[in-house]
């Protein structure tokens, strides 16, 4: 079959996804952006020539860039050792920092604020450890609170990535490097570190935006007008101030800066296929080796759990300590809890479907079509804060001439897909990547159709792929906060957003009562997708 045709079924297979994603993505965006224009030029010059924007601007990129630096080089030596070495509970520690890059940042919030808060877990363990009288540990609503929170959530992310990256590297060069004496150092700074450069670069740029469009844990954990960054400043002017017109204009000068920066991860990004070899992990036998898988295994299960077990804790002890179920008694007599579950469920599960649906068709055009320019597209919603775009879907709802709890539905709904495509896209396009030529071209020596390949041949290699992009949409779309809150005017509720407003009111055991439930369907759906995996592999290697 010509290349010329191939590449016409993958464009047609393309043409709706693009589509679709044009119209739900740029349609909100011109709202926003025109909105901004509604006074002449007068928001757009307040803003783009005001001292206090550029202050937003330096400490939104700031706390973005420091964000991403220590998340990415804190992950650095654990990738290096799980990528090297096989030992007890490897497994499972990938398998629970995997979790962890899909807990919602709203529980990431309510975990911080129970375990570092001045009354909470970990002072109230130094204070009957140690005696002391005040709280040793005060980060709350410091710059320090929302750096390490935002470690604490892309960590995982870096790490698995670059763990992942470090596997697929041939080892080959690696051993050349050693059989001619260089040290580990020097192999790994002249050989390793430059093929792990574009790994490294995406897992930082993804960190980054993840930081720059933060909302929950700077307007939670920072607590002050001193630490607002540019999405805080949004959602304050467009919900509190009602000054629509200077959100809107700060919401172009955010997505000029964000488009910049993934436009520079796409020039510097290499086009090569990472194919795994055998014989780059070997068991850890020497003691030295031995101790140090504890010590990083340790430190990074001391990191991930005491936020998350802490907020299963307070779900069953109130502010002094004693235990109680009344926070259970509550949300579960309350009618707005099982609502709040379906519809999360509903938004998570349905968004999802959808964004793996499109995002496996623009990733497979991207490969056999070998374009860049669709990849780039589709994963622009990154460069957009979900309050920018929750404010665009807000514009456009007032353009319609009728009103709809469906409507408010369809607009959180569309939100959803548009935020989680870009994620499923960077899943999904590894592994149509890893598709071997060869496997599509016996197709059509076997005078199969193009079409009837992808279907029979090239989708099923990608099932492993669709369903760690579901997890991770899924895990997106359950715990979003910034874009429901800012739609549907408290019509519609789903779980974060009741966690959001029992945390603003103090009632932290409510609100962890909530976050278990989150937390416990995060973690379902996440073990149903690895029991899948898992069978799917037992079943491949049997066959």
């Amino acid at each position: 079959m010509s290349r010329k045709r191939v590449n016409g079924i993958y464009r047609g297979l393309a043409a709706p996804a693009l589509i679709i994603l044009f119209f739900l993505f740029a349609l909100p965006l011109y709202f926003t952006f025109s909105m901004a224009f509604s006074d002449g030029l007068e928001s757009i010059r307040s803003v783009f020539l005001s001292p206090y924007s550029y202050r937003l601007v330096r400490f939104t990129v700031i706390e973005s860039l420091l964000s991403a630096l220590l998340s990415t080089a804190l992950a650095l030596p654990f990738a290096a050792f799980y990528a090297s070495y096989d030992f007890r509970f490897r497994k499972m520690t990938l398998a629970l920092s995997a979790l962890s890059f899909t807990i919602p940042s709203i529980l990431v919030v309510l975990g911080f604020v129970i375990f570092y808060g001045n009354n909470g877990v970990l002072n109230n363990i130094l204070k009957s450890i140690f005696g002391f009288e005040k709280s040793p540990v005060r980060i709350l609503y410091t710059f320090s609170a929302i750096i390490l929170a935002h470690v604490y959530l892309n960590l995982p992310v870096a790490f698995n990535l670059i763990t992942n990256g470090w596997m697929s590297l041939p080892k080959s060069e690696e051993d050349a490097s050693y059989t001619l004496k260089k040290g580990r150092m020097k192999t790994f700074f002249s050989i390793t570190l430059p093929k792990l450069r574009g790994v490294i670069a995406n897992a930082f740029v993804i960190i980054f935006l993840f930081c720059f469009s933060s909302f929950a844990i700077v307007m939670v954990l920072g607590g002050s007008p001193e630490y607002s960054t540019l999405e805080s400043e949004i959602y304050r002017r467009a919900h509190i101030s009602l000054d629509y017109s200077g959100a809107s204009a700060l919401s172009i000068f955010s997505f000029i800066i964000t488009t910049l920066a993934l436009l520079l991860s796409f020039i510097g990004r290499r086009n090569e296929k990472l194919v795994r070899e055998g014989g780059r992990i070997r068991k850890a036998e020497k003691k030295k080796t031995k101790v140090m898988a504890f010590i990083l295994t340790s430190l990074m299960l001391l990191f991930i759990l005491p936020p998350m077990l802490s907020i299963l804790y307070r779900s069953f002890f109130d502010r002094t300590g004693n235990f109680s179920l009344e926070s259970w008694n509550t949300i579960f007599s309350a009618s707005s809890f099982l609502s709040a579950i379906v519809n999360s469920l509903v938004i998570a599960i349905v968004a999802s479907l959808l964004s793996v649906l499109l995002a496996e068709n623009i990733a497979m055009y991207a490969v056999k079509c070998r374009s860049r320019i669709a990849p780039l597209f589709a994963t622009l919603p990154l460069a957009t804060g979900s309050v920018t775009l929750g404010l665009g879907y807000n514009f456009l709802a007032a353009h319609i001439p009728f009103s709809s709890t469906c409507l408010d539905y369809a607009m959180i709904l569309a939100t959803h897909l548009v935020l989680s495509i870009p994620f499923a896209i960077r899943t999904i396009l590894p592994g149509a990547k890893e598709i071997p030529e060869r496997v599509s071209e016996a197709s059509y020596t076997l005078k199969k159709s193009g079409f009837e390949t992808y279907i029979r041949t090239e989708r099923p290699l990608l099932r492993n792929y669709r369903r760690k992009a579901f997890i991770f949409a899924f895990a997106l779309s359950l715990g979003e906060v910034n874009a429901t809150l800012s739609l549907a005017g408290g019509r519609i509720e789903t779980l974060p957003i009741l966690i959001y407003r029992l945390i603003g009111s103090y009632n932290y055991q409510g609100a962890s009562a909530l976050g278990s439930v989150l937390l416990i369907l995060a973690f379902i759906v996440f073990l149903l997708g690895e029991r899948i995996g898992k069978k799917e592999r037992r079943w491949n290697t049997s066959k």
